[in-house]
């Protein structure tokens, strides 16, 4: 279906659409970008060099549990293939996440206030 970044996810959601099938965050993530709260990372970036804070501080996936954003632009830089794949398994985990909030909103009939403060958030806030 080709819907696969947040955003789009959750204006599909609006919309009705529940199913989704996409390469966007296994691509992403072998790209080097990684989907947060706060919008996409590029854990490429210098700025993340030194980092000892995880992708996401909130999340529980593997990758954001036991590396840090220095480790894991080390990883890049150093072209191994492990920091693909926990890339790509954070944003996977980041999109399961995403859904299972928006699940939580729609049976507590505030989809729409929920959808108005994660956009506010992801979509304003830059790169985290």
């Amino acid at each position: 279906m080709g819907v696969g970044f947040p955003e789009d996810l959750v204006a599909a959601v609006e919309r009705g659409v529940d199913l989704f099938d996409c390469v966007a965050p296994t691509r992403n993530g072998r790209n080097g970008s990684a989907f947060t709260p706060d919008g996409p990372v590029n854990i490429r970036n210098a700025e993340h060099r030194e980092d000892p804070r995880p992708l996401d501080a909130t999340c529980d996936c593997e990758t954001c549990t036991t590396f840090s954003r220095g480790y894991l632009r080390h990883l890049f830089m150093a072209e191994e293939l492990l920091g693909l794949r926990l890339l790509s398994l954070h944003n996977v985990r980041y999109l399961i996440r995403l859904a299972g909030e928006m699940r939580a909103a729609i049976r507590r009939s505030a989809f729409g206030p929920w959808a108005a403060e994660w956009r506010r958030r992801y979509l304003h806030s830059g790169s985290a």
